[in-house]
């Protein structure tokens, strides 16, 4: 049973994805946001949880500096979320997104 408090991890996770993937949002500002907001975890225990420096994790967060790929990978798998190829355009972002629902349909739908 769900106290008043608790929040739903999913759903801030899928808001903050639909931000960013709508603009409104930056990598950083989702990480950071999922870290505080979802997690309730500090920048110091993400350090230790991936091995970055709290600076890299800083860097990530505010999105500054130049972090490395590997960095990203580590602290966005940490906050449940992969790295992804995507296109620049929004509009195709859209078209991408009513493929994506249809082949989710027709999966769920299988089963």
């Amino acid at each position: 049973m769900k106290r008043k408090h608790d929040v739903d991890r999913f759903e801030i996770k899928q808001k903050l994805v639909g931000d960013m993937l709508a603009g409104t949002k930056t990598m950083g500002e989702v990480g950071k946001a999922l870290r505080v907001d979802a997690l309730k975890m500090s920048q110091t225990n993400v350090c230790k949880l991936t091995g970055l420096s709290r600076q890299v994790v800083s860097d990530i967060e505010n999105d500054m500096g130049n972090p490395r790929l590997d960095s990203f990978q580590a602290y966005f798998t940490l906050m449940g979320l992969e790295l992804a190829v995507l296109p620049r355009e929004r509009s195709e972002l859209v078209a991408l997104e009513s493929t994506f629902t249809k082949q989710t349909n027709v999966a769920d739908t299988a089963k």
